[in-house]
Order: structure tokens, then sequence, then C-alpha cells
């Protein structure tokens, strides 16, 4: 009798563990992505990579990639894609974010854009005007950078920090002179508003962007950060040989102009890149810039933080 009870004990008792482990299981199946307007979710289901996904995804859309990091470091989305400025940024705090994929730009796709009657031609006339960009995006990092290679002080500019949708809407106001941002925006900015981009070194903007990872979700949720990875690689690849079927999908998830699309489309595609020792060096280059323009509060090391899948 005292077996046949024990027995039924462990048994309901392996069997509330499966049913646990099982309930568990299934919630960490779902994906949450942050993503951004014409980002992720657009070049998946333009290259069909939405297709058949074993697990579930919820999305979660944000303005640009400095408060898509922020809510990777308050554990509120599980992945998300954007550039290497933002990304550096974040280190400081050692939130938990890592980089587990990269892929850069083929292409301009970090501008710096003038009213079209300006008489702003170069970046060094840019010197002594007013600019705005994101603070601690890839746009500031282009400003930072041409300032760097021209031996002036980094407040030889005076950067304004506004999101990307006020800072199209203080140059063509007059509010600013040049406006650093990045595609689409700077696409739409030239066909809609007959903005002008000057001329810059592609060298001063790697166009460097990466997947991110929480920590838990690295622990938790590998399995489908690997599949996302995978897809996204694809994704990208897909884009490189088909872009007028991407530019028509894409247009058709963001709303954006077609002739915008197709602009910045065939100017500059992603292609996925290693994580790998250059790479590294290159992204502690611009932690260093961070960190000697004032911006960082302490020096950051680049290397822990790069995770490849």
């Amino acid at each position: 009798m005292l077996h046949t009870l024990l027995t039924r004990r462990t048994a309901l008792a392996i069997g509330g563990a499966g049913l646990l482990a099982a309930c568990t299981k299934a919630a960490a199946k779902t994906l949450v992505i942050g993503d951004q307007r014409g980002g992720v979710q657009a070049l998946l289901a333009a290259s069909g990579e939405l297709k058949n996904v074993p697990y579930a995804i919820e999305w979660a859309q944000f303005p640009n990639a400095a408060p898509l990091i922020e809510a990777l470091a308050a554990g509120a989305i599980d992945t998300g894609v954007g550039g290497d400025a933002p990304f550096i940024f974040s280190l400081q705090s050692n939130a938990g974010v890592k980089a587990i994929a990269a892929f850069r730009s083929k292409g301009p796709s970090t501008t710096i854009l003038v009213a079209g009657k300006s008489p702003i031609r170069d970046f060094a006339g840019l010197i002594g005007k007013r600019v705005a960009t994101p603070r601690g995006s890839i746009g500031h990092h282009l400003l930072l950078a041409g300032l760097q290679r021209l031996g002036k002080p980094f407040d030889a500019i005076d950067i304004k920090f506004l999101s990307p949708a006020d800072g199209r809407a203080a140059l063509t106001s007059g509010s600013v002179d040049a406006w650093s941002i990045w595609d689409p925006y700077a696409a739409i900015g030239e066909l809609t508003d007959g903005l002008r981009i000057l001329p810059v070194d592609r060298d001063l903007a790697p166009g460097i962007g990466f997947v991110f990872g929480t920590e838990s979700a690295l622990r938790d949720k590998r399995a489908q950060l690997t599949d996302l990875v995978a897809r996204f690689a694809r994704a990208r690849r897909w884009a490189e040989t088909h872009r007028e079927a991407y530019a028509q999908m894409l247009t058709q998830q963001t709303g954006v102009p077609i002739a915008a699309t197709q602009r910045y489309i065939n100017r500059s595609v992603n292609v996925p890149l290693p994580i790998d020792a250059r790479l590294i060096a290159e992204e502690q280059g611009i932690a260093d810039l961070f960190h000697t323009a004032g911006l960082l509060a302490k020096p950051v090391q680049v290397a822990p933080h790069l995770a490849q899948l």
C-alpha cells in the first residue's frame, strides 16, 4: 500500500513538473522583437522568412535604436536590430545587452542633408553651424568622426539633439542648418523636401549594425535567437538580389513613398558581417571616439559585449 501511494505521489509530482516545464517551454517560445519602421519585420516578410517560423513572435515598435536598446536593457524585449553607436552608449551601464550578429551597409546609408539652396557644400562648411541628429546615434558619430578628421574641436559644430522627425522639421523650417540622419529619412527628405546630401567620406560612417539579444534571452531562448539570426541573414542576401520586390513590400509595410524606398534600396544594401577581430577593433575605435568627445563617462571595452551565435 505504502509503495503504491508513493508511486502515485511520484507520478503526480513528475506529471506536475512535466506540465510546469511544458508551460514554461511554451512561454519561452515567444520571441519579443524590437523593431523600427521599415526594419526587421518588413524585410523578413518581403523575403518570405516569416513563413513556417516554429515559435511565436511579438513585435514592439520604436522610433530609433536608442529607445529600442533601452527596452532591451530593461528586459521588455528579447532582441532587436540597430546601429552600433547607440549600442556603444549602452555599454556604460553594463545592462546585459549583447550584439549577437552584425551587418554592414554597402552604400551611403548615413548622410548629412542641407536645404537645396544652402551655401554649404561639404563637411567643412558645417563648422559653426547648427546640425540636428539624435544623441548617441550613427548620425551623431558621423559628425564627431568628421570633426576629428578635420582636427577640429568637438564643439566646432553646434549639435542639436533631435529625434528623426523633429530633425527633419527643424531643417525644413530653417531652425538648423543641416541634419545628420540615415535612410529612409534621408531619401524622404531629398524627394519630399528638396533636401540635398553633402558629399562625405564613406569611411567616416562605417555603416555597421547589429542584431542584439539580452543575456536572459541568450540563456532561455537561444534556439529562437539562432533561428532569427539565420533568417535575417538570408533575408539580407535576398534583398541584395531582389531590390524591386523588397522596395514594393517595404512601401506596403511602412507607407514610405515608393520613389523614396527605391532610392535608398538601390543605393545601399546591408549584408551579413562576421564578428571578428577586425570588427571588434573598428567598434572599439568608435567607443574611444565617444569617450574622447566626453560623451562616455568612462572608457568601455566592446569585446566582452559581442557574442557571435
